[in-house]
This record gives structure tokens, C-alpha cells and sequence, in this order.
């Protein structure tokens, strides 16, 4: 009895089909990703190029000019921007998905393309700041990389005002989001449990805190087009694709199949 528990267990919650799309996707990503990086190796040694910082920090100073110090600041802010960016907005469509699931079945791929394109826009705003005279780019406290210039504001207003709303809108405001995001996503997700367990035997009682925490680090990881695909059947699966109403055995048996 105990082994087919177990069994059970490690038994895939979704179609076989999808199992062997997931597997070629896997397969795909891991082929490409392993291509990309040996062709960056190859071209390095070949050309005897390294990431800027590397050779500066053995020379003790930056090697390079100073219009590639603007570029190497410029790229480090506009893709730190954009990655914590893309997940604020997949956060948000998370917790719109599940907490507003009426909301969230309106959501498509087009609104998906949207965001993506607002965070770009959103992150190069910041980015572009210091090369139009608001803020300043620099060399980093230790003087062997280039960043935004900390010091600037001292002597500086704009530059003050910019630091001002990068910390912000580029760090208070998102960290907030996916905090408030993710925790009413537990909130609801618990709720839903709770009363779902009333109606459920002692033997098939599961503890989905813990499943829910592993599938918010599998939401971080997914890019947000791609995550729309598994929020929509996250939806579903709380409302029902075709009903208004779902029984609370109906939603037992969805909730802790997809949280497994």
C-alpha cells in the first residue's frame, strides 16, 4: 500500500503529450544555451576579448575609454532594470490570474507583448537618464568598472533627483509588488485549501504552503510570455473553463493536482 502511495507520488500531474513538449522544450533550451556560450568562449579566446571588468580589476584601473565606461554603465543599468522589472509584471499577472481570475481570463498573449514592451521602454527611461544630463555615469567606487556615479549627487541636483527615483521606482516599488503579489497568492491559495480541507479525508489532506513556495521559484525563473500559458490554466482550474461556479470537490481535486 505504501508503494503505491509512493508511486503515486512521482506520478506527472499533466498529459503525457505535454510531458514530451516540456522534455523538447528542456532539451531544446539546454542544445541552444550550450551552443551560445562554447561560440562565446571560442570567439573570447580568439579574439583575446573578456568582460570589461575582468582584465580592469587585474590591471587595478579601467582599461578601456571613457565612451565604452558610458556604454558598460549604460547595459548594466538597463538590463538590471529590466530583469527586476519583468518580475514586478510577472508577479502581477501572477496574482491576477489567481486572486482575479475573471480579470485574468481576459489576458492574453497581445497584453503579454504589451508589458514586455512597456518594461523595455520603463527600463531604458532610467537608463538613458544619465546620458541626457539627468544623473551621471561614472567609475564605481573601487575604479575598475563603471556604474551610476553615487558621488555626483553631492554636487549635483539632477543627479540627487535621479538617484531619488531610481531608488524608488527601480527597487522600493518593485520589491513591494512581488512581496504583496506572491503573499496574497499564498493568502488565496490557503484559503481555498482551507475550505476545501473540511471536505476532504485525513489521508488525502495535502499541505500546499510548501508546493506553492517551489512553484513561485519556477514563476520567477519563466520568461512572461511563457508564463502566461501556465497562469491561464491556473485560472481555469480555480473558476473552471466552462462554469461560472465550481464545487468544492471539483476544486479539491484541481487544486491539488496542479500544486503537486
Amino acid at each position: 500500500m505504501e508503494n503505491s502511495s509512493e508511486t503515486g507520488m512521482f506520478q506527472s500531474k499533466i498529459s503525457k503529450e505535454n510531458d514530451l513538449l516540456l522534455g523538447t522544450v528542456y532539451i531544446i533550451f539546454g542544445v541552444l544555451s550550450l551552443m551560445g556560450n562554447t561560440t562565446l568562449l571560442f570567439v573570447a579566446y580568439r579574439k583575446k576579448f573578456f568582460p570589461f571588468a575582468i582584465p580592469s580589476a587585474f590591471a587595478h584601473r579601467w582599461l578601456f575609454t571613457e565612451v565604452m565606461c558610458m556604454c558598460y554603465a549604460f547595459c548594466g543599468v538597463l538590463f538590471g532594470i529590466c530583469s527586476l522589472s519583468n518580475l514586478t509584471v510577472l508577479s502581477c499577472v501572477c496574482w491576477l490570474k489567481v486572486c482575479y481570475h475573471n480579470y485574468g481570463n481576459k489576458f492574453s498573449s497581445s497584453h503579454a507583448r504589451l508589458l514586455v514592451v512597456g518594461v523595455w521602454c520603463y527600463a531604458a527611461v532610467f537608463a538613458v537618464g544619465p546620458l541626457s544630463g539627468w544623473g551621471q555615469y561614472g567609475s564605481e567606487p573601487y575604479g575598475t568598472a563603471c556604474c551610476i556615479d553615487w558621488h555626483a549627487p553631492s554636487y549635483n541636483t539632477p543627479a540627487m533627483i535621479y538617484i531619488i527615483f531610481l531608488f524608488i521606482f527601480c527597487y522600493i516599488v518593485p520589491c513591494t509588488i512581488i512581496i504583496l503579489s506572491y503573499t496574497l497568492i499564498l493568502v488565496t491559495v490557503r484559503g481555498a485549501q482551507h475550505a476545501v480541507q473540511q471536505h476532504v479525508s485525513p489521508q488525502n489532506k495535502i499541505s500546499n504552503v510548501q508546493t506553492l513556495i517551489v512553484k513561485v521559484g519556477q514563476f520567477q525563473l519563466l520568461p512572461l510570455v511563457g508564463v502566461y500559458a501556465y497562469a491561464e490554466r491556473t485560472a481555469r482550474i480555480l473558476i473552471g473553463s466552462t462554469h461560472s461556479e465550481v464545487s468544492v470537490s471539483q476544486l479539491s481535486n484541481e487544486i491539488n493536482s496542479d500544486f503537486l
